[in-house]
């Protein structure tokens, strides 16, 4: 059995994992964006960045052996494919690159330091730490996290109490169009919904360590921590979400990075700012030595090429895109993240109402369907524009909320469940 410490303690585990220094970014600019919306906006973004990851572990929980199983109702083979673009995503493509440009940037960039040797120089040797640290994991590196990951939510607690309680700022009375949809779409950015998939397996074992539970206590146990770390996080992304929403009146900024640093140097000056900047560094820092080793594991056990070999290929690419800075890195991730997440989040849904669903031909129908939907989606994001996809997905149901996926997903699901049905095979 456990105990209620144990729930609570797990939570806060929960929360820290979740809660990346370079999610910091995106709330305060959403608020900022949609002003009197900003409400409507974040609680769109609390469904993408908080809800749907913690629903990722959850299912892969009910689906059995971590990454491996999350697709093989669809096929081993798909599984395979879908697996290596989901470690590719939160890896050297995407999420790894942003940790050093988010580094970079709130360090220098908007403290009047834009040159570019500078930057060089300053990613080259947080990629050589991320290198070092990868290639020979050592225990201090966790230290440095455990120091500085308390000190960053204790800056973050003087920013909200400072701006919602101490602070005076109007809101503009404007209200944005769409916007649960640009919350929502906001959300993949996050990628802690992909992340939250590959990690599932440790978050399970490390529940499951030292502790003889049934099933059935296993996912209570689950549900109740997660929910914990669901409220810490929605607290700090609303706050964040209202604090930049008034700050539309007092500064005058055009990225999301520049936003973060002005707001803090607003409410707490320049030594908050300065610590700040010291700690989402190192959180970025322990966040790309984290990515980078499973990267690692992961192909190293796929293709046989040594570990090392592979750390080294991930982190060199990881420095040219991070070179691109934090904006251009969304740029590229937008029409990959479109792609993706709408079959993440379906595979999410089928995992956890699998005992329900004997007919395995129900999910690729599923997934074809909103496959179809991403692409089309990300196609027009690239400005692969054409009337006819365009119309198409705009006389989708729920495509004015950034749902464009469900009722295609839903049409998938009863096709492929009706003309199969001869052919169930059960679980």
């Amino acid at each position: 059995m456990y105990k209620i410490k144990d729930i609570i303690l797990t939570g806060f585990a929960f929360f820290a994992m979740l809660f990346g220094a370079g999610n910091l970014i995106f709330p305060p600019m959403l608020g900022y964006e949609t002003n009197y919306s900003w409400n409507i906006t974040i609680m769109a973004f609390i469904v993408t960045a908080v809800g749907l990851p913690l629903l990722g572990i959850l299912s892969v929980s009910i689906a059995g052996n971590g990454l491996d199983d999350f697709a093989k109702k669809v096929s081993p083979l798909f599984s395979k494919i879908f697996a290596i673009i989901l470690i590719l995503a939160i890896g050297p493509m995407l999420a790894i690159p942003r940790t050093g440009a988010t580094a970079y940037e709130i360090t220098f960039l908007y403290k009047g330091i834009d040159n570019e040797i500078y930057k060089h120089v300053y990613l080259i040797l947080y990629f050589i730490i991320t290198y070092i640290f990868s290639v020979k994991p050592t225990k201090v590196i966790d230290r440095v996290g455990k120091i500085l990951t308390p000190v960053l939510l204790l800056v973050l607690t003087f920013i909200i109490i400072k701006g919602v309680f101490f602070s005076e700022f109007n809101i503009m009375q404007i209200a944005y169009k769409s916007p649960f949809k640009k919350g929502f779409l906001e959300g993949y950015q996050t990628m802690d919904t992909l992340a939250s998939i590959a990690y599932a397996t440790i978050i399970l074992k490390s529940i499951r360590m030292g502790r003889n539970l049934t099933n059935k206590q296993e996912f209570s146990f689950l549900l109740k921590s997660s929910i914990i770390a669901v409220l810490l996080l929605a607290i700090v992304y609303g706050a964040f979400a209202y604090i930049g929403a008034g700050m539309h009146t007092i500064l005058n900024i055009e990225t999301k990075t520049e936003l973060l640093v002005k707001m803090t140097i607003y409410l707490l000056g320049e030594h908050g700012f300065i610590l700040l900047a010291v700690c989402v560094a190192g959180a970025c820092l322990t966040t790309a030595i984290g990515l980078v080793a499973t990267v690692g594991d992961y192909f190293s056990n796929l293709t046989g090429i040594s570990y090392t070999k592979i750390v080294t290929f991930t982190t060199i690419l990881s420095y040219i895109l991070s070179i691109l800075g934090v904006e251009g890195i969304i740029k590229i991730s937008v029409p990959i993240l479109v792609l993706i997440y709408p079959v993440t989040m379906s595979l999410i849904l089928l995992n956890i109402f699998r005992k329900f669903i004997r007919n395995d031909y129900a999910y690729k129908g599923t997934v074809i369907f909103t496959g179809i939907v991403g692409l089309i989606e990300s196609l027009l994001i690239l400005g692969i524009d054409s009337d006819i996809l365009r119309t198409i997905i705009e006389k989708i149901p729920l495509s004015e909320y950034g749902l464009t996926f469900i009722v295609p997903g839903i049409v998938g699901f009863l096709l492929f469940y009706v003309i199969f049905k001869n052919k169930n095979q059960e679980r």
